[in-house]
């Protein structure tokens, strides 16, 4: 590892703060998208206000602040200030050095190399900055574009813990893909 070597800036994207003031409607736009959210996790997809947005990005800062369990980032092009996408290193155990990692990419910011860049960025953060030994990522298995992205760095499917999402009256299982830092010392740029 290189110590002048940005933590938080890639070749096309950049890990930043929380803009409380503007990032609420991109993502309230997002919420909107219920390819995207569906995606992500199990809760129900439901689109959320610019205010409702704001009050979950205050909590997520808040309890950044209190638990340190949580790194959470707005991802942004190198050129300008518009938001492309979260990402987050979450659940994080210290003691265990261990903790999982979630990326989204809003849709019309998807294919330009953002998250590979971001993805990129948080797997350098969380195993050379933060010292964490390994990382999860969970995914529903109707995620196979997902999949195949953290595949793609060197996560293989862990967990199958089976039937326990129910979409569209089917039963889906949810995938733990993992990623040991030795893996990713051998592989990464």
């Amino acid at each position: 590892m290189d110590i002048t070597t940005s933590l938080y800036t890639g070749k096309l994207a950049r890990l930043t703060r929380i803009e409380l003031e503007k990032d609420p409607e991109t993502l309230a736009e997002w919420s909107q998208e219920a390819s995207l959210m569906r995606m992500l996790n199990q809760t129900p997809a439901r689109p959320l206000a610019p205010e409702q947005i704001k009050k979950l990005l205050e909590k997520v800062e808040k309890d950044m602040d209190e638990k340190h369990e949580m790194f959470y980032f707005h991802i942004r092009p190198l050129d300008d200030e518009r938001l492309v996408g979260w990402g987050k290193i979450y659940w994080i155990l210290w003691p265990s050095q261990t903790g999982c990692l979630e990326l989204a990419i809003g849709p019309s910011e998807q294919n330009k190399g953002y998250g590979s860049d971001a993805f990129r960025l948080l797997l350098r953060l969380a195993f050379d900055e933060l010292n964490l030994n390994r990382l999860t990522v969970i995914l529903p298995e109707y995620n196979i574009r997902g999949i195949d992205f953290v595949k793609k760095f060197g996560f293989s499917e862990e967990v199958c813990r089976r039937e326990v999402i129910l979409r569209d009256g089917r039963r889906w299982d949810s995938l733990h893909l993992g990623l040991l830092r030795s893996e990713w010392s051998v592989n990464h740029e």
